[in-house]
């Protein structure tokens, strides 16, 4: 596995001027930022990936594609290499709508940005290129299937707020009728500036 390093950015997603390489320690208020690209189709489905069960982390879980955005890249940019490499799946920067950045932590309880972004694209499953040792497999859910699923902690989404899911049915075309729609429960990570 070849380096990768990341910018460093603080909670308002302004970056601190810091470059550190991936699983080396954070400093307090420090964030990396990383990506997520929920694909869907005119028919309302949802594109996830299957994680290798060679990832020490969560294998053989259904996820949206993405990763980590690496240093000098903006979250756009990432966002395109990231669904190249998963799941050779072509994009251009432009063609990507962004829905929502949102606070975490990782596994390890390191901060992290995630900049989630939404594409509109029918493609086969079974004629991508899936990236060795990071996917398994790749199928569309139907929408209402995917929200459920994501919301339940079965499939990782990138992002979990009702306004998130609003978002994704109105690309995917498919809003809840008025009378379904919640007044968002805001995922408690609070606002945050969006990457220029």
């Amino acid at each position: 596995m070849k380096m990768e390093l990341w910018d460093m950015y603080d909670a308002q997603g302004n970056l601190t001027g810091r470059v550190i390489e991936r699983g080396h320690p954070q400093e307090p208020g420090e964030y990396h930022l990383a990506v997520t690209i929920v694909v869907v189709s005119s028919k309302g489905e949802v594109l996830c990936t299957l994680r290798s069960m060679e990832k020490s982390q969560m294998p053989g879980v259904w996820e949206n594609p993405g990763g980590g955005v690496l240093a000098g890249e903006k979250s756009p940019a990432a966002a395109v290499r990231e669904l190249l490499e998963e799941a050779g799946l072509i994009a251009a920067p432009e063609e990507l709508a962004f829905l929502t950045r949102r606070r975490s932590e990782g596994m390890g309880g390191e901060p992290f940005l995630m900049d989630v972004y939404g594409l509109r694209r029918d493609v086969d499953p079974a004629a991508l290129a899936l990236q060795p040792g990071e996917v398994d497999g790749a199928r569309w859910f139907p929408i209402d299937e995917w929200e459920q699923k994501a919301r339940a902690g079965e499939i990782l989404a990138g992002a979990y707020s009702d306004v998130f899911f609003a978002a994704v049915r109105k690309l995917a075309g498919r809003p809840l009728p008025a009378e379904q729609r919640k007044e968002d429960k805001a995922d408690g990570y609070g606002p945050c500036a969006t990457d220029e």
